[in-house]
Protein backbone atom coordinates (compact mmCIF):
# COMPACT_ATOMS: atom_id res chain seq x y z
CA UNK A 1 0.00 0.00 0.00
CA UNK A 2 2.81 2.60 0.37
CA UNK A 3 1.49 6.16 1.71
CA UNK A 4 -1.71 7.18 1.67
CA UNK A 5 -1.81 11.10 1.69
CA UNK A 6 -5.02 13.21 2.36
CA UNK A 7 -5.43 17.28 2.75
CA UNK A 8 -7.61 19.23 5.08
CA UNK A 9 -8.10 22.28 4.64
CA UNK A 10 -7.27 24.67 7.22
CA UNK A 11 -9.28 27.95 7.68
CA UNK A 12 -6.61 30.93 8.62
CA UNK A 13 -7.22 34.65 8.06
CA UNK A 14 -4.90 37.77 7.79
CA UNK A 15 -1.73 38.33 5.82
CA UNK A 16 1.55 36.01 6.26
CA UNK A 17 5.14 36.94 6.58
CA UNK A 18 5.65 36.07 2.74
CA UNK A 19 2.70 38.00 1.66
CA UNK A 20 0.18 35.84 0.91
CA UNK A 21 -3.18 36.25 2.47
CA UNK A 22 -6.31 35.38 3.32
CA UNK A 23 -9.91 37.44 3.08
CA UNK A 24 -9.98 38.96 6.40
CA UNK A 25 -13.28 37.87 8.07
CA UNK A 26 -13.97 40.39 10.71
CA UNK A 27 -14.36 43.42 8.05
CA UNK A 28 -15.27 41.01 4.35
CA UNK A 29 -12.46 42.61 3.06
CA UNK A 30 -10.80 40.61 0.77
CA UNK A 31 -6.59 40.91 0.35
CA UNK A 32 -5.46 40.94 -3.25
CA UNK A 33 -4.06 37.79 -2.97
CA UNK A 34 -6.02 35.33 -1.78
CA UNK A 35 -4.28 31.77 -0.43
CA UNK A 36 -5.53 28.39 1.06
CA UNK A 37 -3.45 27.09 3.76
CA UNK A 38 -3.15 23.03 4.54
CA UNK A 39 -2.55 20.67 6.67
CA UNK A 40 -1.68 17.42 5.32
CA UNK A 41 -1.46 14.14 7.02
CA UNK A 42 0.53 11.60 5.40
CA UNK A 43 0.18 7.70 6.65
CA UNK A 44 3.06 5.85 5.83
CA UNK A 45 2.35 2.22 6.30
CA UNK A 46 6.13 0.60 6.04
CA UNK A 47 7.17 2.94 9.08
CA UNK A 48 3.89 2.64 10.68
CA UNK A 49 3.49 6.45 11.23
CA UNK A 50 1.06 9.13 10.63
CA UNK A 51 3.00 12.54 10.22
CA UNK A 52 1.12 16.21 10.06
CA UNK A 53 3.18 18.96 8.26
CA UNK A 54 1.46 22.49 7.63
CA UNK A 55 2.24 25.20 5.07
CA UNK A 56 4.29 27.96 5.92
CA UNK A 57 6.74 25.68 7.30
CA UNK A 58 9.18 25.88 4.33
CA UNK A 59 9.17 28.22 1.33
CA UNK A 60 8.94 26.54 -2.31
CA UNK A 61 12.97 26.12 -1.94
CA UNK A 62 12.75 24.34 1.13
CA UNK A 63 14.47 26.34 3.77
CA UNK A 64 12.54 27.00 6.83
CA UNK A 65 10.68 29.43 7.27
CA UNK A 66 8.37 29.00 10.70
CA UNK A 67 10.13 26.41 12.79
CA UNK A 68 6.99 26.66 14.92
CA UNK A 69 5.27 24.82 12.16
CA UNK A 70 7.35 22.03 11.82
CA UNK A 71 6.15 18.35 10.87
CA UNK A 72 4.87 16.47 13.85
CA UNK A 73 4.39 12.69 13.49
CA UNK A 74 3.07 9.74 15.87
CA UNK A 75 4.86 6.17 15.60
CA UNK A 76 2.89 3.22 16.25
CA UNK A 77 5.56 2.48 18.40
CA UNK A 78 4.76 4.96 20.69
CA UNK A 79 0.90 3.94 20.80
CA UNK A 80 -0.15 1.62 24.05
CA UNK A 81 -1.67 -1.34 22.68
CA UNK A 82 -5.05 -0.58 24.02
CA UNK A 83 -4.64 2.95 22.07
CA UNK A 84 -3.77 1.52 18.80
CA UNK A 85 -6.73 -0.91 18.90
CA UNK A 86 -9.00 1.46 19.18
CA UNK A 87 -8.02 3.52 16.83
CA UNK A 88 -7.98 0.54 14.71
CA UNK A 89 -11.36 -0.42 15.46
CA UNK A 90 -12.33 3.61 15.21
CA UNK A 91 -10.88 4.31 11.61
CA UNK A 92 -12.77 0.80 10.44
CA UNK A 93 -15.82 2.22 12.43
CA UNK A 94 -15.91 5.00 10.56
CA UNK A 95 -14.97 4.28 7.04
CA UNK A 96 -17.72 1.49 6.76
CA UNK A 97 -20.06 4.09 8.13
CA UNK A 98 -19.37 6.36 5.52
CA UNK A 99 -20.03 3.96 3.72
CA UNK A 100 -24.14 4.05 4.58
CA UNK A 101 -24.21 7.74 3.98
CA UNK A 102 -25.76 7.00 0.74
CA UNK A 103 -26.73 10.27 -0.81
CA UNK A 104 -29.98 10.52 -2.52
CA UNK A 105 -30.18 10.65 -6.27
CA UNK A 106 -32.32 9.96 -8.94
CA UNK A 107 -30.82 6.24 -9.10
CA UNK A 108 -32.45 5.54 -6.17
CA UNK A 109 -36.03 7.56 -6.44
CA UNK A 110 -34.50 10.00 -3.72
CA UNK A 111 -35.00 7.45 -1.24
CA UNK A 112 -32.51 5.59 0.98
CA UNK A 113 -33.65 2.86 3.21
CA UNK A 114 -32.30 1.31 6.10
CA UNK A 115 -32.12 -1.78 4.07
CA UNK A 116 -29.76 0.14 1.55
CA UNK A 117 -27.44 1.22 4.37
CA UNK A 118 -27.08 -2.24 6.26
CA UNK A 119 -26.07 -3.56 2.31
CA UNK A 120 -23.34 -0.82 2.13
CA UNK A 121 -22.07 -1.71 5.44
CA UNK A 122 -22.48 -5.34 4.86
CA UNK A 123 -20.05 -5.56 1.31
CA UNK A 124 -17.64 -3.09 3.47
CA UNK A 125 -17.69 -5.69 5.93
CA UNK A 126 -17.01 -8.50 3.90
CA UNK A 127 -14.36 -6.63 1.90
CA UNK A 128 -12.42 -6.07 5.25
CA UNK A 129 -12.88 -9.02 6.65
CA UNK A 130 -10.58 -10.73 3.47
CA UNK A 131 -7.40 -12.05 5.21
CA UNK A 132 -6.02 -11.94 1.95
CA UNK A 133 -7.49 -8.16 0.68
CA UNK A 134 -4.53 -5.86 1.05
CA UNK A 135 -6.05 -2.68 -0.44
CA UNK A 136 -8.03 -0.06 2.24
CA UNK A 137 -10.29 1.24 -0.78
CA UNK A 138 -12.85 -0.91 -2.80
CA UNK A 139 -12.35 0.98 -5.76
CA UNK A 140 -8.70 0.40 -6.00
CA UNK A 141 -9.25 -3.22 -5.74
CA UNK A 142 -11.87 -3.40 -8.29
CA UNK A 143 -9.05 -2.02 -10.61
CA UNK A 144 -9.99 0.49 -13.54
CA UNK A 145 -14.26 1.76 -13.40
CA UNK A 146 -16.22 0.63 -16.57
CA UNK A 147 -17.11 3.16 -18.72
CA UNK A 148 -20.76 4.23 -18.63
CA UNK A 149 -23.18 2.45 -20.86
CA UNK A 150 -25.89 4.64 -22.88
CA UNK A 151 -28.67 2.65 -23.89
CA UNK A 152 -29.50 5.73 -26.32
CA UNK A 153 -25.86 5.53 -28.08
CA UNK A 154 -26.65 1.95 -28.20
CA UNK A 155 -29.48 2.69 -30.08
CA UNK A 156 -27.92 5.07 -32.17
CA UNK A 157 -25.06 2.49 -33.08
CA UNK A 158 -27.46 -0.16 -34.54
CA UNK A 159 -29.88 2.58 -35.93
CA UNK A 160 -26.52 3.40 -37.97
CA UNK A 161 -25.03 0.05 -38.12
CA UNK A 162 -21.80 1.64 -36.30
CA UNK A 163 -19.69 0.19 -33.08
CA UNK A 164 -21.12 2.08 -29.99
CA UNK A 165 -17.46 3.77 -30.09
CA UNK A 166 -18.79 5.15 -33.19
CA UNK A 167 -22.15 6.15 -32.81
CA UNK A 168 -20.77 7.87 -29.46
CA UNK A 169 -18.01 9.93 -31.57
CA UNK A 170 -20.52 10.85 -34.00
CA UNK A 171 -23.34 11.84 -31.46
CA UNK A 172 -20.88 14.13 -29.30
CA UNK A 173 -19.20 16.22 -32.78
CA UNK A 174 -23.12 16.47 -33.51
CA UNK A 175 -23.73 17.52 -29.79
CA UNK A 176 -20.99 20.27 -30.13
CA UNK A 177 -21.55 21.28 -33.31
CA UNK A 178 -25.06 22.33 -32.01
CA UNK A 179 -23.71 24.35 -29.02
CA UNK A 180 -21.06 25.60 -31.35
CA UNK A 181 -24.47 27.04 -33.49
CA UNK A 182 -26.02 28.25 -30.43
Amino acid sequence: MGQVYFAIDTKINGTFPNGDCHTHMADNTVCHKPMRLNMKKTINTITQTVTFTFDGYQDKDGLIVNAALAPVTLGMADVSPANATYAMLHGFAARIGDAAAIPKSADNQFTVTEAMRRAEVEGMVNFYANPDNVEWNQRVAAGPKKAAFNPAIQAIAEKRGSTYEEAMAWFNAKLMAELAAM
